[in-house]
């Protein structure tokens, strides 16, 4: 009878043990299956913010262009500063830090409106800056301000 108990004891010991014995090959393939899909995602994730600095960068870099054009034609003096229609582009080129500790050669093209508003007294100055992303999208950015007639007051 004490066989009997210590046998069924050990029986019962070992299924338990066999229970607690770890995972099995599929749960492991199955969880490194999942980790693989969710960094792929994340690297795809870290590319699209790659770019999308890149893009910004850019775009910084052309405002900084247009403020800089706007900056010019408003130190101008008023008989220098003709009213005229949409100006021929003309290329700015810059250099830009490119994220990975390399800069690139960026060509943007400027162009400018100049309107009276109030004839005599105030133009308007209208600045258009576009470029092509290195991936081949074409961008723009715009600026504008009003320049009075300080020299006549």
């Amino acid at each position: 009878m004490a066989q009997l108990k210590s046998a069924m004891r050990s029986s019962r010991t070992h299924r338990r043990a066999s229970r607690q014995g770890g995972f099995s090959l599929i749960e492991v393939t199955l969880a490194f299956t999942i980790l693989g899909v969710g960094l792929l995602a994340l690297a795809g994730a870290q590319l699209g913010a790659l770019q999308g600095n890149q893009s910004g960068r850019h775009l910084s870099q052309g405002a900084l262009v247009a403020q800089n054009q706007l900056e010019q034609l408003v130190g101008r003096s008023w008989t220098a500063l003709v009213p005229v229609t949409w100006t021929a582009p003309i290329t700015i080129s810059t250099v830009i830090d490119d994220g990975q500790g390399g800069a690139t050669e960026q060509d943007y093209q400027a162009s400018w409106l100049i309107q009276d508003v109030i004839v005599g007294e105030t133009r308007s100055i209208d600045i258009r800056i576009t470029w092509t992303e290195p991936s081949g999208r074409a961008r723009s950015v715009a600026a504008s301000t009003l320049r009075f007639n300080r020299e006549n007051l």
